[in-house]
């Protein structure tokens, strides 16, 4: 859990920073540029309490019931390996015991003495076992629960300076709501409108060409007329002149016939 949540604060780390780079990038939208810079100056401060977090999770979690594990753990399993040990001598000194010749006094005083020394170790050795799986059911439920109630008082903290976090944010993004309302209406009013010039345009278009009739930009109405006139001249060569006529010139040229 703690390695995930270092390596989400290394991606949002490298978010805050691409968020930050279009902030810049936005400067001269002053709307864009200012609130994503607030954004990524929030958006760093909750990855620092995620860092604070997760190490507090260290701590509390990891580290304590680590040390829970290697130090008490180990004494539970040190105690059990003695009585485990005992508990076979023990045995082994009651089968030497009931198989020596009761005829034979020596060897049962001497049997009786290990038997009896052997019984006395193993009461000491089972008294300390069970003293010690006491001391780690109670400290098990200790740790436990101490490491679990540091955690989540970390995850309070947590929560509450992320509230307190976007309390202090909430104002800007109620205006920047605002905000997008309004560029809603008036990006739906600036496309309706720029759809009605696209129609009047093609209708204009089809109209002239229905018409046979040239579209030019520079005329008063957009529409031009072209065409030759001939005029006889009535010096003594009898030439004919041939004028080409539009609605702003008349370009005039000699033909002799």
């Amino acid at each position: 859990m703690i390695d995930a949540g270092r390596a989400y604060s290394q991606a949002n780390r490298q978010f805050v920073n691409g968020v930050r780079e279009l902030a810049l990038q936005s400067s001269r939208d002053d709307v864009i540029g200012s609130s994503l810079a607030a954004f990524a100056e929030t958006l760093q401060e909750m990855n620092n309490y995620h860092t604070i977090l997760f190490d507090q999770a260290q701590r509390s979690v990891k580290t304590q019931l680590h040390t829970f594990v290697k130090e008490d753990l180990k004494k539970f399993k040190d105690a059990k390996k003695q009585f485990d040990k005992v508990s076979e001598e023990k045995e082994v000194a009651q089968v030497k015991n009931a198989q020596i010749p009761r005829n034979k006094q020596h060897e049962v005083d001497e049997a009786t003495n290990i038997l009896t020394t052997t019984r006395k170790c193993f009461r000491h050795i089972a008294l300390d076992y069970v003293l010690q799986i006491n001391v780690l059911q109670s400290k098990k439920r200790l740790e436990i629960l101490k490491s679990m109630l540091s955690f989540m008082n970390a995850n309070l903290s947590f929560f509450q300076q992320g509230y307190r976090l976007f309390t202090d944010l909430q104002p800007l993004m109620k205006h920047l709501g605002g905000q997008l309302d309004q560029l809603v209406v008036d990006s739906a009013k600036e496309k309706r409108d720029m759809e009605q010039k696209h129609s009047a345009i093609q209708q204009q278009d089809f109209s002239t060409e229905d018409t046979g009739l040239d579209y030019k930009i520079d005329t008063e109405n957009g529409i031009a007329m072209e065409g030759y006139l001939f005029k006889r001249a009535s010096n003594a060569f009898k030439t004919w002149n041939r004028y080409t006529h539009t609605h702003t010139h008349t370009h005039r040229s000699n033909i002799t016939l």
